[in-house]
């Protein structure tokens, strides 16, 4: 009896030793797992930090810290979130944001060594980028715009030039600024050889690195379409109204010969007509601006600019228009981009 006893005594004891070894191997298995995992995504992150894959790096770092929250975890997670940010904001051309978040990357706490470093070498590059954008170029820009907007489309092109003839334009962070350059010189340089070209520049921006005027124009293409027809019309109505007058000049010329003093009867009362809402003298200098003949083709570019600003121009006769064109002279805006709302209500 006291054998058996004893055998009962020693089989409880081998179960239990059994039972409390498995026990323990299996908490540590887990554990190893858990460690393994976070080792796991914390080797993934670094390897896409070093191929600046930002955003992949991120998301295995957050996987590291899910499994095992540390503070390196989190600190590389954040840092990574940080370059995926201005790595977004560089390819929008927004270097002063990129700059800020590139700042906090390269000064980040228990940061990942590799990304702090590439986080400040690429800061001294959008840093000096940034510099030749404030100091070198936009200076050159405003020159151009103002240029430009003045009507001196030579000026315009030729500081446009000194902007491309830069040594560093053609770097991929410069494509925006040289894609604004380019169209503004296009435009000058056409309306220098009297071309026919939409006048889309606008003055008031005078940042090289700010929104792009090509896409803006493109963007409101659709709704300019109607304008345009419209414009369209006003030509050919101004083609034909300038025939007729011309018809009327020849005509006139005729009736002169014939009779100076019946001549002078029609010419005061074609005067008066043309008078109604002008205040011009005599029926050959109405159409003349500082001694240029004001053409049916910027008649109808001076209509769509009023319309531009609010200014609805169709009870206008061409010879109102040309009359606030003068007006608008001698307030001394002279180009068709530079009349504003109070040059109307100054006319009025």
């Amino acid at each position: 009896m006291k054998r058996s006893k004893l055998g009962i005594a020693i089989t409880a004891f081998f179960i239990t030793f059994l039972a409390v070894g498995c026990s323990n191997t299996s908490s540590n298995n887990s554990s190893n797992s858990g460690f393994d995992k976070y080792t796991t995504y914390m080797n993934q992150g670094k390897d896409a930090a070093s191929s600046q894959k930002y955003e992949t790096a991120e998301e295995k770092f957050e996987d590291a810290h899910d499994v095992k929250a540390t503070s390196e975890s989190k600190a590389y997670a954040d840092q990574a979130g940080d370059m995926k940010d201005a790595q977004e904001e560089i390819r929008e051309y927004e270097f002063k944001d990129a700059l800020g978040e590139l700042d906090k990357a390269a000064n980040k706490t228990n940061g990942y060594s590799v990304m702090t470093k590439q986080a400040s070498k690429l800061y001294k590059t959008i840093d000096k980028v940034q510099d030749h954008i404030t100091n070198d170029i936009n200076p050159l820009y405003k020159q151009a715009k103002l240029s430009y907007r003045d009507g001196d489309y030579q000026a315009a092109v030729k500081s446009c030039d000194q902007i491309l003839d830069l040594p560093y334009i053609n770097s991929k962070y410069y494509k925006k600024v040289k894609k604004n350059v380019k169209h503004l010189r296009k435009v000058a340089n056409a309306k220098l050889n009297g071309e026919n070209v939409n006048d889309d520049i606008d003055t008031d921006n005078l940042d090289a690195n700010d929104d792009d005027e090509v896409t803006t124009s493109n963007k409101q293409t659709s709704n300019s379409k109607s304008s345009s027809s419209n414009s369209s019309n006003t030509d050919n109505n101004t083609s034909s109204n300038s025939n007729n007058s011309s018809n009327s000049q020849d005509n006139s010329a005729a009736s002169q010969k014939s009779s100076a003093t019946s001549s002078s009867s029609n010419t005061a009362a074609n005067n008066n007509n043309s008078n109604n809402n002008s205040s011009s003298t005599s029926s050959s200098d109405s159409m003349m601006i500082d001694g240029q003949t004001v053409t049916g083709r910027v008649i109808s570019q001076t209509r769509n600019q009023l319309s531009s600003i609010g200014v609805d121009t169709s009870s206008w006769s061409d010879q109102k228009v040309v009359d606030f064109m003068r007006s608008a002279a001698n307030s001394g805006h002279t180009t068709i981009d530079s009349y504003t709302k109070q040059d109307v209500e100054n006319f009025k």
